[in-house]
């Protein structure tokens, strides 16, 4: 009798040992990355594209797993599919199969990825890569330029281990409670998602002219378009926005798993604030923020928790109650998340096949993602709001600034939405 092969299998890094016990239905705790191309997609070729791109990826064929003292990640032998797009967005994984999903629609391939499994810089290396791979085989091109140099192992890193250093030196800064969105939700945890397409040249531009950078001057605008909206009372507590941070760009790393951390930048408007002021508060933030010496202390505070040796010996039903009570805790000072994926690249010889690329993520409030692809800027808003004050404001401040914005939306309002929100 032949022995099975034994599968492997992997901790889960740092950063998603946060995931599993806060998933739900309401907030999935998944990334959609998306690449519009300017041909309908051939599903065939994609499955066939796909079968090619995890052959670089093998951690993305895994499954997550509940062990006795934590989760991981088991290897699977499920088949991936390629659908046609049809689910609602950031649907949930259910549990047992893959953790990422690849479809497509018309001219469209999405890649839907859980936080358990990877970040948003993995989850954008992965569909560069389908890209690539479904063009090449597509348009039967050769000997292009090699758009991923790193290993399989270097990959599958946990990226947080190689980096935790044994210090109490953490974080510890006393906040003011955050200012809270509050609006009416749709009903049977429906995502609304409304996403702006404009020249990235032009906001550039605009930033430059406030003597900041492009995140920096999103950032405030969308501080300032949150304020807008909220009462008087409201203004006695400070608006804080989560910032991921890519922590690649900090420590050498070639991982697709997650290695992120965040920073937290905070503004109390008040009568009289003029975006020059948020500005350069938020921009003093920034600089202050993202340093080597700063984004180490908050890497070990957050690595210190599975790093004390009894608490390595809990039972995870048990860590379960303790993080679903610390993630509670920690959105005390959060009013929403603003996620800049960055530019996204591609070897030259593919331009002329796609459009744009855009990113949105699930959210039990209200997120914000931007990346850009030549000049083509994307900023989408996902939340479960009906209402849609905050994403006009922030669209509104841009065309009044002579910056021409395309909206789409997944939501359906008596009057046509481009107009009811420009």
């Amino acid at each position: 009798m032949k022995n099975k092969k034994s599968k492997s299998w992997y901790k889960l890094d740092n950063a998603a040992k946060i995931f599993p016990p806060t998933t739900d239905k309401y907030d999935t705790k998944t990334f959609r990355f998306a690449v519009s191309l300017k041909e309908k997609i051939d599903s065939k070729i994609l499955k066939e594209a796909l079968n090619v791109t995890l052959k670089d990826f093998p951690i993305f064929s895994s499954v997550l797993k509940k062990g006795f003292f934590w989760y991981y990640l088991e290897e699977s032998d499920i088949e991936p599919e390629v659908t046609l797009e049809s689910s609602p967005i950031c649907d949930y994984m259910d549990e047992g199969k893959l953790l990422f999903k690849v479809m497509y629609y018309k001219k469209r391939i999405t890649v839907e990825v859980s936080h358990a499994l990877t970040d948003g810089t993995g989850t954008l290396l992965f569909l560069r890569s389908l890209t690539a791979n479904y063009l090449e085989i597509k348009h039967e091109i050769k000997d292009t330029e090699i758009l991923d140099t790193s290993s399989t192992i270097s990959k599958s890193d946990d990226s947080f281990s190689k980096y935790y250093k044994s210090s109490l030196n953490v974080d510890g800064k006393v906040k003011e409670k955050a200012y809270h969105i509050k609006y009416n939700n749709y009903p049977e945890n429906r995502i609304k998602v409304i996403e702006g397409l404009m020249p990235c040249k032009d906001v550039l531009k605009l930033a430059k002219s406030y003597n900041t950078t492009l995140t920096v001057y999103l950032t405030s605008i969308l501080i300032e378009s949150i304020a807008m909206n909220m009462s008087i009372n409201e203004r006695k507590r400070p608006i804080y926005i989560t910032v991921p941070v890519n922590l690649r760009k900090y420590f050498p790393s070639e991982t697709v798993r997650n290695f992120f951390n965040t920073i937290s930048v905070s503004y109390k408007y008040k009568d009289g604030t003029k975006l020059e002021d948020i500005i350069e508060s938020i921009d003093k933030q920034f600089k202050s923020n993202l340093t080597k010496e700063e984004l180490d202390k908050k890497m070990n505070g957050l690595a210190l928790f599975e790093n004390i040796f009894i608490i390595r010996l809990v039972p995870v039903f048990i860590k379960d109650i303790v993080l679903k009570i610390s993630y509670m805790l920690s959105r005390r000072y959060h009013t929403m998340t603003f996620s800049n994926i960055g530019i996204v690249t591609m070897p030259e010889v593919f331009d002329k096949y796609i459009d744009y690329f855009d990113v949105f993520a699930s959210t039990d409030g209200m997120q914000a993602c931007m990346c850009s692809y030549k000049d083509s800027l994307m900023v989408s808003f996902t939340s479960h709001f009906i209402n849609t004050e905050i994403e006009k404001n922030f669209f509104r401040t841009l065309t009044s600034n002579d910056i021409k914005v395309t909206i789409n939306a997944n939501i359906v309002e008596e009057d046509d939405i481009d107009e009811e929100m420009l």
